[in-house]
């Protein structure tokens, strides 16, 4: 009997079980995770001083900045990775400072970092930094020169992502990574998927962002693991690399050649590891004496399943209003906060069918050169849970976003199924819409060997966030939820065993 992908093995692993759960992870309370690193004694670039002092400067007008910088300037740089995964408020709470991030994290931990590799820049000299988020400054990782140069630094990222021409031609890349501890110290083995939701929240930022500043991007998430994190110095045992990002200036979309988005994996057998997160990381890596089977099936696609599900289902056509949210959407990404309560009152159909609009069909207002860039959303599927909309009766629906239509799967309300489900969270019940984003592991695996649970949980993560933003803008209340019973989703989406649930977002009113 062929043995199952580890992505599967894992993920039923990590099963949450009513009868189970509260015997679960110990967290060591004196023992919590740093949330930043530094490299002592190591050059810094300071950021700060090209942010603009209140959120009421226009932060979209960065053309007039490169007409005098030029492109990837430093307050070009400053402002896209502030409004990335930059610190947007600071509290303190039982006498320590606690910093809230552009982007939300399960447990307020932070697992994301951010490492700029750069040649020809005017004001930073070729190499690999570190955004040491908390000063909102560059860290040099090779200080006084003992990296390679800009060029080298280039042929060998782009040689580790297939030759890949968009990374090959770029002269700034952003390298996305995970800190494994900061989330697995409260969520054990689980965490692995945490750590994933987060980055996609970080890269839904970044995706929204860019093109306000000027700039477009491509997700190259097919590389091989050990070559990019040697070329950014992280230990693979504590940190992950998750996706490269190759950075052109607009005008230059129509020019790049980029690879493939999504590879699959090696596929080979992890080498035996205590830690479940290690071992997860490690069976769906691209190792370089397997590479020539990671580069069978790949994709680039774009677009969502096209094909839908219960075709026969009655079904509700979304229309949009005339509101484009992608305006001013920058100043909600640096208001946006997790909303703790809420109301349950209604939200309108209009304001649920704009913010699938904008989450899910970002082509139908923006220009290719300015629409998000994901590793494959094929892999991904949407239900609705209808709790109180106006317009719309309480039920699940299946969500078909190539036709933008709702379609009735389960009739009659489930509001206190999606409560338990939700480990109790209040905001599952109060909600007036909860997004379920879902995939088959099983054909994601045989397209992508167990890296496809990297795409899909990373692709729902970003996702996740522009609803976010999205509720945002429209000054609704919203949270994502990485804790359920798993079995208990499927059971009642009414989805077979072999898909599972990858990710939980509540909209509604927030409560006052």
């Amino acid at each position: 009997m062929t043995k199952p992908p580890f992505a599967e093995i894992y993920h039923r692993q990590t099963k949450y079980h009513p009868a189970t759960i509260e015997r679960g992870h110990h967290i060591d309370w004196n023992n919590p995770p740093e949330q930043f690193k530094d490299y002592p004694g190591a050059p810094r670039i300071e950021l700060r001083p090209y942010l603009p002092t209140n959120e009421s400067e226009d932060w979209g007008a960065m053309q007039r900045l490169q007409d005098t910088d030029g492109p990837f300037s430093l307050p070009q740089l400053s402002k896209l990775l502030f409004a990335t995964n930059g610190v947007t408020a600071m509290a303190i709470s039982g006498g320590q400072k606690m910093f809230f991030r552009a982007a939300p994290s399960a447990g307020a931990l932070y697992p994301t970092d951010l490492y700029l590799v750069v040649r020809g820049h005017a004001d930073l000299s070729d190499g690999v930094y570190y955004y040491h988020v908390r000063d909102h400054a560059l860290i040099e990782v090779y200080p006084e020169g003992l990296g390679p140069d800009g060029d080298e630094l280039f042929r060998r990222l782009a040689a580790a992502c297939f030759d890949d021409k968009g990374v090959a031609g770029a002269r700034v890349a952003i390298v996305a990574t995970s800190v494994f501890w900061r989330s697995s110290w409260r969520y054990g083995d689980r965490a692995y998927r945490r750590c994933l939701l987060d980055t996609g929240h970080v890269l839904g930022n970044f995706d929204i962002i860019a093109p306000k500043l000027g700039l477009c991007t491509f997700a190259v998430g097919g590389f091989v693991d050990q070559e990019v994190a040697e070329l950014i110095a992280t230990p693979e045992d504590k940190e992950g690399v998750l996706g490269v990002f190759p950075l052109f200036e607009l005008g230059d979309f129509e020019r790049v050649e980029p690879g493939p988005s999504a590879r699959a994996s090696s596929d080979v057998e992890p080498t035996p590891k205590d830690d479940a997160i290690l071992s997860i990381h490690d069976a769906s890596a691209i190792r370089r004496n397997t590479a020539d089977s990671a580069t069978g099936p790949q994709s680039s696609s774009e677009d969502f399943m096209l094909n839908p599900k219960y075709a026969f289902a009655s079904g509700t056509k979304l229309k949009t209003s005339e509101l484009n949210l992608n305006e001013q959407i920058e100043l909600a990404i640096l208001r946006r906060r997790s909303t703790r309560t809420l109301s349950g009152e209604p939200i309108t159909l209009t304001e649920l069918s704009d913010l699938l609009g904008f989450a899910y069909r970002a082509d139908l207002r923006l220009p290719p050169e300015q629409q998000p860039r994901y590793f494959d959303t094929t892999l991904l599927e949407t239900f609705v849970v209808v709790n109180n909309v106006e317009g719309l009766e309480p039920g699940v629906y299946y969500f078909a976003p190539s036709f933008m239509e709702l379609l009735s799967v389960r009739p009659g309300s489930v509001q206190h199924e999606i409560f338990h489900l939700s480990l109790g969270q209040e905001l599952a019940r109060d909600a007036s819409a909860v997004i379920v984003h879902t995939g088959d592991l099983d054909a994601a695996t045989k397209k992508f060997g167990s890296r496809a649970y990297r795409y899909l949980h990373l692709d729902a993560g970003h996702i996740g966030q522009r609803l976010n933003v999205g509720a945002i803008r429209l000054e609704l209340g919203v949270s994502g939820i990485g804790g359920f019973f798993d079995d208990e989703v499927n059971a009642l989406l009414k989805i077979p065993a072999q898909e599972l649930c990858v990710y939980i977002t509540c909209l509604g009113k927030p409560a006052s």
